[in-house]
């Protein structure tokens, strides 16, 4: 089986079918994690609250691969993800990247880039044209 296939497993079933077992079958006790998350899922945190936190904030997400590749024991894929808000009134459409170093069958690295920008935009939680400001140099103040 190619290592794109077990994160095509991995999204599959943790992300669209809610299977959290699948998350303790294929991470290795020692995997890391890189990126935007790496603070959140370090070692010794649990990926099933990184998982349930995400899924707190989206309705239904779906994940779909769009591309894969796989070179030895390295597979990166990138996903399209759509979901609803909670109350339903939002469509959320954003992608992904995940690249994985896969030993004896499992996760030994995670390498993730999620656009979780333009999600939290679509969330109403930053405003939609957050990257353009800032990229002129305006910082971002949140007004009580």
């Amino acid at each position: 089986m190619k290592n794109s296939a077990l994160l095509k497993y991995w999204f599959e079933e943790v992300w669209n079918k809610d299977n959290l077992s699948v998350i303790d079958e294929l991470l290795d006790p020692d995997v890391t994690f890189n990126g935007a998350l790496d603070g959140v899922a370090a070692p010794g945190v649990d990926y099933k609250e990184v998982v349930g936190a995400l899924k707190a904030r989206l309705d239904q997400p779906y994940v779909t691969i769009t591309h894969s590749m796989d070179d030895g024991d390295l597979a990166m894929v990138r996903v399209q993800v759509r979901a609803h808000d909670l109350t339903r009134t939002r469509e959320l459409d954003f992608t992904g990247q995940m690249c994985v170093r896969v030993r004896d069958g499992r996760f030994v690295e995670f390498y993730s880039n999620f656009d979780y920008l333009r999600m939290f935009e679509q969330l109403g939680q930053l405003p939609s044209d957050a990257l353009p400001v800032c990229l002129t140099g305006e910082k971002l103040t949140w007004v009580e």
